[in-house]
């Protein structure tokens, strides 16, 4: 088979993911010609490269560092040009950082001449460089943002060593602006993080990366229909987008749109399966579908992807509690935070240690959200539904909801909670009542249910079936309203005769004690 031909079909089998197929294929026609001396210099080193190439699809990097290196290592070296030569090392470099041997990767980009360094060179060596913590990181960096004044990541570094970076005027306020907030995201400063995005998207519409990061900045306010056409918008811009898309899964996991999570999902694994948001994506469909133990496998993969995804971490933390293992839930979302800590790991924690009854460290957490965001009706609504499990707490508790509702008359949590607590008290006319008012802000299956639960409590069968249909109506795979419109089935059509041929006694009245208020709330 002609050379090119070979490439052409082993390039195919890559491209079609048969990986095996080409790597049997490489092995067969490949390898026995790298170090045949009638095959031009050429031709060897592109098959060289596609055989490294199919190990390296496999994760055998490895192999595909030896490879390299015993073809580079024979008489072959001798008829090598200094292009070939630079062009292995990158090979070799690429190797060593896939296998995690960033010391190595370092010393052997550094053969390379610095004038002969592209913008690539010079990344991957800076990177490098700060993972083994070396003295010239700095100077990396800095020689990166003369080449590429872009390179957030460079800014980042050099600026928080305190040093002045080499930029013109605009590129190094745009830059800043990005630093600046990413900085205050961090602090959970999301409104002004927010502002200077917007600002920023006025200069550069057509930045997807942008436009991604001022869609998390309102996700995590709960401005989800803004925030959710920002993300739609980003992708549009960049349908290879892969920043931000972990908590763009999460929003929609949120907003309980199963065919959405799944659409994102297929399109970010068709885009790179090496990256952790596609499976952190399907992972979250799983669970939505109920199917737990599958979505924790996907999960994780994603964390084995990128061991410092925050984003894998949360989503395990989610999956954790709907599997009902808030203890696993905590560590996981612990994890994220220590990573990069979001109002969603804020709220992660404190549902996680309720659940598990560390009110302690709930609260805790849920002060330091709300000192953090004072003005968020949810950081309210996190330390008053902490504040509700405690008898003595519960007058407090219910200014601080009231309080979170008056902010905001759609957040969810505060009603939940507020209602929970009303149903704590006996109150159930106050749950009704508070349920109807917010509903027509709130139509979503998971209110509807709610609503529907606490009816069931008040002994108002028929409204309660009818709430419960309009939830499966919206959602049909919603197993607690499933179950719910089921159990009041059974209340209002007793069977004629009971299990030992007694008349059936008539339509029985539930009491609250007969649920608890994780059931119906």
């Amino acid at each position: 088979m002609a050379t090119q031909s070979l490439l052409d079909e082993i390039q195919q089998l890559l491209d079609s993911e048969l990986c095996e197929s080409a790597l049997q294929l490489a092995e067969l026609e490949c390898k026995p010609r790298l170090h045949d001396p009638h095959v031009p210099i050429p031709e060897r080193l592109a098959l060289l490269r596609t055989y490294s190439r199919c190990h390296s699809s496999l994760n055998q990097h490895s192999a595909s560092l030896h490879a390299i290196t015993e073809f580079v290592s024979g008489p072959t070296r001798a008829q090598l040009s200094s292009e070939d030569l630079e062009q292995i090392v990158r090979d070799i470099s690429d190797a060593r950082w896939a296998l995690g041997e960033h010391d190595l990767c370092l010393a052997q980009l550094r053969q390379i001449p610095r004038r002969h360094r592209t913008v690539r060179d010079v990344a991957r060596m800076a990177r490098c460089a700060e993972l083994v913590h070396s003295s010239d990181a700095r100077d990396l960096y800095k020689e990166l943002l003369v080449r590429q004044p872009n390179a957030t990541e460079a800014y980042a570094f050099v600026h928080s060593r305190g040093a002045g970076a080499p930029f013109d005027g605009s590129t190094r306020h745009d830059v800043a602006s990005i630093t600046m907030a990413r900085t205050m995201m961090r602090r959970l400063e999301y409104k002004a993080a927010a502002s200077e995005l917007q600002r920023l998207a006025r200069r550069h519409r057509s930045n997807a990366h942008v436009v991604a990061l001022h869609a998390t900045c309102l996700f995590m306010l709960d401005d989800v229909r803004q925030s959710r056409i920002l993300y739609e918008r980003a992708r549009a811009l960049d349908p290879m987008l892969m920043h931000e898309m972990g908590a763009y899964s999460a929003l929609l996991m949120q907003e309980n749109d199963a065919h959405a999570v799944y659409a994102l999902g297929s399109q970010l694994l068709r885009t790179d399966q090496t990256r952790p948001e596609g499976w952190t994506a399907m992972a979250r469909f799983l669970a939505m579908t109920g199917q737990t133990q599958e979505a924790l496998a996907l999960v994780w993969k994603a964390q084995a992807l990128a061991p410092s995804c925050a984003a894998a971490y949360c989503a395990e933390g989610g999956i954790q509690l709907l599997c009902e293992c808030p203890e696993e839930a905590a560590k996981m979302y612990a994890k994220a935070h220590a990573l990069e800590p979001t109002a969603q790991t804020y709220r992660g924690l404190i549902t996680s240690y309720v659940q598990n009854g560390e009110h302690k460290f709930a609260y805790s957490y849920a002060k330091q959200l709300v000192e953090l965001m004072p003005q968020n009706a949810r950081a309210l609504a996190a330390v008053g539904s902490v504040l509700a499990h405690s008898a003595e707490s519960h007058a407090k508790a219910v200014r601080l909801l009231e309080s979170a509702l008056a902010q905001d008359p759609r957040c969810t949590d505060a009603i939940v909670a507020l209602a929970s607590l009303h149903v704590t008290n006996n109150r159930l006319s106050d749950a009704v009542s508070l349920l109807e008012r917010h509903l027509v802000e709130n139509e979503t299956d998971d209110m509807y249910m709610r609503y529907a639960d606490v009816l069931t409590l008040a002994n108002e069968l028929p409204k309660a079936a009818a709430n419960y249909a309009v939830a499966l109506e919206m959602n049909p795979s919603n197993e607690r309203a499933k179950t719910g419109y089921e159990r009041v089935d059974r209340l209002m059509h007793p069977s004629a005769e009971s299990d030992d041929g007694e008349p059936g006694e008539g339509e029985p009245e539930v009491e609250p004690s007969d649920m608890s208020d994780d059931d119906m709330l």
